[in-house]
């Protein structure tokens, strides 16, 4: 019993913090429209180059990540994210994202070639997929909250995951939940709209949901990360 009242201690300190950053950073939400307009642009003017086309916009949207990134880092330790943030965030992560990228992308263009190939192979892929989807969840956290980088990012996730996967998937499911709820109730109120303004507000609840999760997760992993359940409880009980 004390672990989960230690737990639902973290998740209203996480909640807290996050709302009172989250208001201090309002125009963060943004930052998704802009990395969408970067995005649009530049696949309009690469999609006559092919492969190499293809892969500078990936390594665009990579680099769109790591200004994501950098952003939330100001935020979550306490800084005002400003403009400059934005722009110099484009490179600041962007080595650690394209080598996580690289990584797992041979191996999986490797599994897709073979899996295709077979009659149950799709549903495998799937279930691969799903998997390090759920053991690679805390790498974006990892990359701006810790020193590792490359395999290490890969390795440090899997033991996050393993030892706190409760406490931190619980919380990221409802909020999931509750912005996607937000985005299928909010479309069908802006479908009379001009596409400019639909695509405007819609863009712009999707920036308020992510940047509001990113905070949250990001508060929420440095308090679960380098403890264990039995540190909370004791935390917990030492708490004001």
């Amino acid at each position: 019993m004390e672990i989960v009242k230690a737990t639902l201690w973290i998740y209203r300190i996480a909640l807290t913090r996050s709302v009172e950053l989250f208001r201090e950073n309002w125009g963060v939400v943004f930052a998704p429209l802009a990395y969408g307009i970067i995005l649009s642009v530049v696949g309009v003017v690469l999609v006559r180059f092919g492969i190499i086309g293809g892969l500078l916009l990936l390594l665009t949207s990579n680099a769109c990540l790591s200004s994501g990134l950098n952003l939330i880092e100001n935020i979550v330790k306490g800084r005002k994210a400003v403009l400059n943030d934005f722009f110099r965030g484009f490179t600041v992560y962007l080595w650690d994202i394209v080598m996580i990228s690289f990584i797992l992308w041979i191996p999986m263009r490797v599994a897709s070639e073979v899996l295709y190939s077979i009659p149950e192979g799709p549903l495998i892929l799937l279930f691969i997929q799903i998997t390090l989807y759920i053991i690679l969840n805390a790498v974006p956290e990892l990359i701006y909250q810790s020193q590792a980088s490359g395999l290490e990012l890969l390795a440090a996730s899997y033991t996050f995951i393993i030892e706190n996967w409760p406490e931190w998937f619980t919380p990221n499911l409802v909020i999931t939940v509750v912005g996607y709820t937000l985005m299928r109730v909010l479309g069908p109120m802006v479908s009379g709209l001009p596409i400019a303004i639909q695509i405007f507000l819609m863009t712009s609840v999707l920036g308020l949901f992510l940047t509001y999760l990113m905070i949250f997760r990001g508060i929420l992993f440095s308090e679960l990360d380098g403890s264990n359940r039995r540190s909370r409880v004791y935390r917990y009980k030492l708490r004001d």
